[in-house]
């Protein structure tokens, strides 16, 4: 009778750190205790190419573990879907974060509705100087200009978990010159794409 890690065996779930607050909440690793985790942080979209390889040795750690590899990442660099096929993972659909804590069908009813809207969470909003501010030169009024003139709106994408942050994204919103709307996260698509996958 063949054991049953080898019907079912363990499974690595590489996720961008934008995602902790989701994970933690769906707790995955409770319901699947063959599940390990690995978080890669959320700066390493400030330099795409080191995150492709951070991703790609990952990746070939679980294969050298004998582990089935899922990523939870968008488009997050031009072949990530090449990298991970390259090396037997599958990658959660989806194009970015955004749509995939919305739900498809919400964000793109969003993006429908109102084209230029600023989609923002909690951790570009925690680290917004670092993210955004210094490296696209913000504080210059021509560059802020340059870069937001097409955006109407700022939206906070709110998950359960965050601490209070509308001070925050409201100060964030005033010096976009952007008006703010905030929606409640969704889960349900999310938990759907990783069961399937896990």
């Amino acid at each position: 009778m063949a054991k049953s890690g080898t019907l079912h065996p363990p499974t690595h779930l590489i996720a961008c750190g934008v995602f902790r607050a989701a994970l933690e909440h769906l707790q995955l690793q409770r319901k699947h205790p063959q599940l390990r985790l690995t978080f890669l942080t959320s700066k390493l979209h400030l330099r795409p190419k080191e995150l492709e390889v951070v991703l790609s040795q990952e990746i070939i750690s679980s294969q050298e573990r004998h582990e089935r590899t899922v990523c939870l990442y968008g488009m997050c660099f031009p072949n990530i879907d090449d990298c991970c096929g390259q090396h037997g993972a599958k990658r959660v659909p989806g194009l970015h974060c955004y749509e995939m804590l919305l739900g498809r069908e919400k964000y793109q009813h969003i993006i429908e509705e109102t084209p230029g809207t600023y989609f923002v969470e909690r951790d570009i909003i925690l680290n917004f100087d670092e993210y955004c501010l210094s490296p696209l030169e913000l504080h210059d009024k021509e560059m802020l200009r340059w870069f937001f003139s097409n955006y109407q709106k700022v939206l906070y994408l709110r998950q359960p978990s965050d601490p209070d942050l509308l001070p925050r994204v409201h100060k964030l919103a005033d010096f976009l010159q952007l008006s703010l709307v905030t929606r409640d996260a969704d889960y349900s698509e999310i938990e759907r794409m990783l069961l399937e996958l896990i």
